[in-house]
């Protein structure tokens, strides 16, 4: 519904708006006026979480409407600010300012059609008054217009917000969602007395006054995360154990179980498995060494694995590898082949990658399969093609150069939201979406992972401070303890959100609505990585709730996901015995019993 827009009274030229600049945090919108040479234009300046529409015109003549909603009035209340007043009861605030930033001379007003008097070579700016005091503090900063913003990443923690004004240094106001305002550090900002403003879909947003926002988060945890869970297995189960491990490892090694495992048609089923091999790897290197043949062997299998992927005219036989990936020089990056010339792009072919659909899903699989390839087999650090390759997958998925021309910054991390969505470039009308936390987590420890065996200290650093502020986003919002304050009771009950869209939240999954489809997938790869979010309370909370009235037969392979992601983490033993029941064969095609177990 339009409350209020900022449009203009002459004709514009026809054809769509142009995107003229763009970053992390919003782009820069542009409508030309006629004729196309006048130079006669305005530019929208759209960012998260902004407090005021905003519009730079260039001799062209505002024009204030909306519908279905009617104006009621339009009141100057003094030179350069008005109180405007629609049908819906709702009120806003209206400035005109010049281009310096100052606010407009009394020659300037709106008729009853809200149609400004004459030409504007300034800013129009409008602004939603939530509550009695509002006015007072949008007033107050009305003149202070954010037209661009920088991100810095610093060590341990710290993640910086510097905003650019028109008025140089000009304190800006903006809203913060609830996990910004608990992580704000420092006096660079401050909370406004200014009501809270709703959203869709994550509550109310605080508006904030400052330059600069300073975040912090605990990295602590992210930053002492292994390649296996913490702790040490009971004695008494230690021997049953390392037979779990060189069963699954022989059962790989055994003719081509290998290949069906990990070479799967699509990138995101061959993913799993080779993380999955991966895991099974970790596993024997744990009770028989690194250097033990097992061990090595395995390690040996995800090598010949990634030969198929970067390099397949001399990998052997790769029979079920992904068809391939290209690299798309329209929107930067590496999509898959499959699915391009047909339906891919709406999900139908591996979950529509070829339109940058689950890029940070699919490739963090890959990621932390590589590290734990490097781990086993140190040389492959120095290997150029796997090497390159596997930055090529971070590149295109959450790439963190600012000056690379092949690839943009964090395709799918959102650093507003503080969390990635899984959409890629097919347009959505509840907007991007996310539906998987547990598999972007994933991506994210596999950053971290790779910059450590790598000996990469800013990559491993930026994994851990990705893993922690997304940990807390997923506590915030995806991840529903009893008493969420950010949704209705009667929603928060289903502890898990299912597919959240930048405008709607829909408790469901892409591919079913079995409530095992909806909480598993929240649960899936089995990581260290998933205690940051996944903690025993919230854990407690949704078994005793929700899973433990699921029947979770031994057949069902979404059985070993449900007591690996939830159950073991309330009741351990239960869960150790329950998948000791399980049949190897039945478990999830990325988990292996003994890596559950």
């Amino acid at each position: 519904v339009s409350e209020l827009s900022l449009g203009v009274a002459e004709e514009l030229a026809p054809g769509p708006h142009a995107i003229v600049r763009e970053g992390l945090f919003g782009m820069h919108a542009e409508v030309r006026g006629l004729p196309l040479d006048s130079g006669r234009k305005v530019t929208y300046p759209v960012f998260n979480g902004m407090a005021y529409v905003s519009g730079r015109y260039e001799n062209l003549t505002p024009q204030l409407s909306a519908h279905p909603q009617k104006m009621l009035s339009l009141d100057k209340v003094r030179p350069g600010v008005w109180a405007y007043r629609n049908s819906g009861g709702r009120e806003f605030r209206v400035y005109v300012l010049t281009d310096g930033g100052a606010f407009a001379d009394d020659s300037f007003d709106f008729d009853r059609s809200g149609r400004l008097n004459k030409p504007l070579d300034g800013w129009l700016r409008a602004a939603a008054v939530n509550g009695p005091g509002d006015a007072v503090d949008l007033d107050a900063h009305a003149r202070a217009v954010l037209t661009g913003w920088d991100l810095d990443v610093e060590p341990a923690g710290v993640v910086r917000y510097r905003f650019q004004a028109n008025l140089a240094g000009a304190p800006i106001l903006h809203f913060a969602y609830a996990h910004h305002v608990k992580m704000l550090h420092g006096s660079s900002q401050h909370l406004a007395a200014t009501a809270p403003s709703q959203t869709p879909t994550k509550g109310k947003m605080r508006a904030v006054v400052g330059s600069t926002w300073t975040l912090q988060v605990d990295t602590h945890e992210a930053s002492s995360l292994g390649f296996l869970p913490p702790g040490e297995p009971g004695a008494n189960r230690r021997d049953l154990l390392a037979a779990e491990a060189r069963g699954a490892v022989e059962w790989l090694l055994r003719g081509v179980n290998w290949r069906t495992t990990m070479l799967k048609g699509t990138y995101y089923f061959s993913g799993k498995g080779f993380q999955k091999v991966g895991m099974v790897c970790l596993l024997v290197e744990k009770f028989y060494g690194t250097q033990h043949s097992k061990t090595q062997q395995c390690a040996a299998l995800l090598a010949r694995g990634f030969r198929c992927l970067y390099g397949r005219g001399a990998a052997g036989d790769c029979t079920g590898a992904p068809q391939g990936s290209y690299y798309d020089e329209e929107w930067g990056g590496i999509p898959s082949r499959e699915g391009f010339y047909d339906s891919g792009c709406e999900g139908a072919t591996d979950f529509g990658n070829a339109c940058y659909n689950d890029h940070h899903y699919h490739f963090g699989y890959f990621v932390v399969s590589a590290a734990i390839l490097v781990k086993l087999s140190p040389e492959y650090a120095h290997d150029g093609p796997f090497v390159a390759y596997v930055h090529d997958l971070i590149r295109d998925a959450a790439n963190p150069g600012s000056n690379d021309r092949f690839f943009p910054r964090f395709r799918h991390y959102d650093w507003f939201a503080l969390h990635s969505w899984s959409r890629g470039v097919v347009p959505s009308g509840e907007g991007k979406d996310q539906e998987s936390t547990s598999e972007e987590v994933n991506l994210l420890y596999g950053m971290y992972l790779w910059g450590r065996v790598r000996r990469d200290s800013k990559m491993q650093q930026l994994g851990a401070t990705l893993l922690a502020l997304t940990s807390a986003t997923l506590q915030e919002f995806f991840l529903m303890k009893d008493g969420n304050p950010h949704y209705p009771a009667d929603f928060v009950k289903n502890h898990v959100t299912g597919i959240f869209f930048q405008n709607q939240l829909d408790y469901r999954t892409w591919f079913g609505t079995e409530t095992k489809f909806i909480h598993g997938i929240q649960m899936l790869p089995l990581t260290p990585a998933l205690l940051l979010s996944r903690k025993p309370e919230f854990c407690q909370q949704e078994w005793g709730d929700i899973m433990s009235r699921l029947q979770l037969p031994s057949s069902d392979p979404w059985t070993s996901v449900l007591l690996t992601g939830s159950l073991a983490l309330v009741n351990p033993n239960e869960a150790f015995n329950r998948l000791l029941c399980m049949s190897p064969a039945r478990m999830d095609d990325g988990l292996t019993r003994a890596y559950a177990l």
